[in-house]
């Protein structure tokens, strides 16, 4: 998680602080993450890092994802994914429930 989180940072030229101002998340909590203090980071704020960074947030949990490059549709699709990955399990439930019944 830290080496990942890391890598995007240098590859977005950002700092701690930075960072902490462009997604709120509190630059502390972005320390702990980056020095393995923190093992198990809040998912609302893995979900604002990967946002940020335009990655699924499961990627911040693992070994990096190769970025898909197809263009601007790849970054809708990935956006939507962060998205319904970040939202609370009943809330998935209901859009995935709202979805189906649409489909029907």
């Amino acid at each position: 998680m830290s080496k990942e989180l890391a890598r995007l940072m240098k590859q977005e030229g950002i700092s701690q602080s930075a960072l902490s101002r462009a997604t709120g998340v509190p630059q502390p909590t972005i320390n702990r993450i980056l020095s393995q203090v923190t093992q198990d980071p809040r998912r609302d704020s893995m979900a604002r890092l990967a946002t940020y960074f335009g990655v699924p947030i499961d990627s911040l949990y693992s070994q990096p994802i190769a970025p898909i490059k197809t263009g601007k549709k790849a970054n809708i699709v990935a956006d939507i994914y962060t998205r319904i990955l970040s939202l609370s399990d009943a809330d998935r439930k209901a859009l995935f429930a709202r979805i189906e019944q649409d489909l029907e």
